[in-house]
């Protein structure tokens, strides 16, 4: 009896873990993104290049990634505010807007709003970087 209980229970845990709302792919690129952000917000270039596409990181080095990003110092906040997911069958495409407040030297605060490709390579959400930009 004590088995037929616990074989329950196992099975009841297991099909609730799967009844759980999986996140669309516009909150899993929005959280993504975000995280990128908050590391090269903290100089940490290494491990926001990791959200690169393999095909990026394969041409490009992090010190190149960084060059990119120099800017990033005058920043005074980055936040992403919407992702947008397109394709004709399965999303694998997404747009994300990221808001960012920076300072440039004798200037009042600005914003402005980034916008970044993001795309589904091995089920994996990676930004996507122009190399001709």
């Amino acid at each position: 009896m004590r088995l037929v209980s616990l074989y329950m229970f196992v099975l009841f845990v297991l099909g609730g873990c799967a009844a759980l709302p999986s996140k669309s792919p516009e909150e899993i690129v929005i959280e993504r993104a975000q995280q990128r952000i908050d590391l090269l917000m903290a100089g940490d270039y290494q491990a926001s290049y990791e959200f690169t596409t393999p095909g990026y990181r394969s041409t490009e080095s992090v010190g190149r990634y960084g060059t990119r990003w120099s800017g990033v110092g005058m920043w005074i906040s980055a936040n992403v505010i919407k992702a947008e997911c397109t394709a004709a069958e399965l999303i694998d495409r997404c747009k994300a807007a990221v808001q960012v407040v920076y300072r440039a030297v004798g200037y009042d605060p600005l914003t402005t709003i980034l916008t970044e490709d993001w795309i589904l390579i091995d089920d994996s959400w990676y930004l996507y970087q122009n190399l001709s930009e």
